[in-house]
């Protein structure tokens, strides 16, 4: 009995190994397309490399970056230039930067951070019960089918931070759903030293540990944290790490150089204000347009609606409908915190003073994606024969960002 239950669980793992190099091979496809269209190929040099000028300067001793650099982002502050965006990437960075120097290799860095991003996309999905089909099929629409595209395809600092951030996140939650507390919430505590606004979502993490516990052991939650102590201890080392850097550097624990651009230091209302709110939020929903030539026009400033380039939310909405008028009230409740902390999110970004400047779709949206996907792997019907009317949706999320990107970067929008 013994040997035929290896077998089939040798069966199982081969098949799902196969099922991910199939999912592998449709992304790679996307990209060598792009890749293809732009010369932006992943062995080339890097230009825009904030993070390994940083990481570099760490190691020769200096905090500051030593002059300034006028075509990145750098923060102005107290006659000394420093990198303007949240340090992780640069943690991350620095050993490559022991053997590379400043030329790291940011764009195969990012490709391979994309491709481990789907590893626990599709694992996720699979933990939550989707078949080997349906794990394939909605992987490859959350990153090949969003515009997750635009910010893995390649290493610039505007954009692998975004990347590194998503993955963080989504194997954050697979860690969490398999009861890893510890390694679940320092991969957190390392998504929101990529991006900032990634810390809103700590209480799903919490819910997921403590609900997964309380099943088993009933206990409370005063009880879980005090039994589940030493896992907060790495996230808080992280956490601390991020505050003594922005203090060293800037005099405030929770400045890491945003508020010392330009830019923000100009603006009337600085960087936020709730009077970018109501502009904002309508370009968060905002449609192309169309100019005299009957051409669709896609603004690449600021964004256009989030859901045209990442139709996945339209999926997600179908099932968070089905589910309520289906009165099925399982995992209905998580759902409902995942999109009140989404509204959080979307508000606290409308509140800034852009929506992500030069860009193909809306990038900054892409942050939401990861427990998004947690949220949707948990209402569709375990029995799944609703994937098909989805296929068109993903179908255009593809080619709406391959054609998109390679537009941008040509110059042809």
């Amino acid at each position: 009995m013994d040997y035929w239950k290896n077998q089939d669980d040798e069966y199982k793992n081969r098949s799902e190994v196969s099922y991910f190099v199939y999912l592998i091979l449709y992304l790679l496809t996307i990209y060598v397309i792009i890749w293809a269209f732009t010369g932006m190929w992943p062995v080339f040099k890097n230009n825009y490399n904030s993070y390994a000028l940083q990481a570099k300067a760490w190691l020769n001793g200096h905090l500051d970056l030593g002059k300034d650099y006028s075509y990145l982002e750098i923060a102005s502050y107290g006659g000394k230039y420093y990198i303007s965006f949240p340090s992780f990437p640069s943690y991350l960075l620095l050993p490559f930067t022991i053997i590379f120097g400043s030329n790291t290799p940011d764009h195969m860095i990012a490709l391979i951070s994309i491709i481990i991003g789907s590893f626990y996309a599709f694992k996720l999905a699979k933990l939550l019960g989707r078949s080997n089909e349906s794990a394939l099929f909605w992987t490859l629409f959350l990153i090949g089918g969003s515009n997750l595209v635009f910010v893995s395809i390649n290493g610039w600092v505007w954009f692998i931070a975004q990347n590194l951030a998503f993955t963080l996140s989504i194997s954050a939650i697979y860690y969490a759903v398999k009861k890893k507390g510890g390694i679940a919430l320092l991969l957190w505590a390392c998504s929101v030293g990529c991006r900032p606004f990634q810390i809103l979502y700590f209480p799903i993490l919490f819910y997921i540990l403590w609900k997964s516990n309380e099943e088993e052991h009933r206990v409370s939650i005063k009880r879980f944290l005090y039994r589940t102590k030493l896992w907060y201890a790495m996230p808080i080392i992280m956490g601390v790490s991020y505050m003594i850097l922005n203090y060293l550097r800037f005099g405030n624990v929770f400045e890491f150089g945003h508020n010392y651009l330009p830019e923000f230091i100009e603006a009337k209302d600085g960087q936020f204000s709730l009077d970018y709110l109501s502009q904002n939020i309508g370009k968060l929903f905002r449609l192309p347009t169309m100019n005299t030539d009957y051409k669709i026009v896609f603004p690449k400033f600021d964004g256009v609606a989030f859901w045209i380039v990442s139709p996945i939310f339209l999926s997600y909405l179908i099932y968070i409908i089905y589910t309520i008028v289906r009165k099925e009230q399982e995992n209905l409740r998580i759902n409902l915190c995942i999109i009140a902390i989404f509204a959080i999110h979307l508000t606290l970004l409308a509140c800034h003073k852009t929506l992500g400047g030069w860009h193909f779709g809306n990038r900054y949206t892409n942050d939401l994606l990861a427990y998004l996907f947690y949220g949707l792997m948990l209402i569709i019907p375990k029995k799944d024969v609703t994937n098909r009317i989805h296929y068109p949706l993903c179908l255009f999320g593809i080619a709406i960002n391959i054609v998109g990107t390679i537009a941008v970067y040509n110059s042809w929008i």
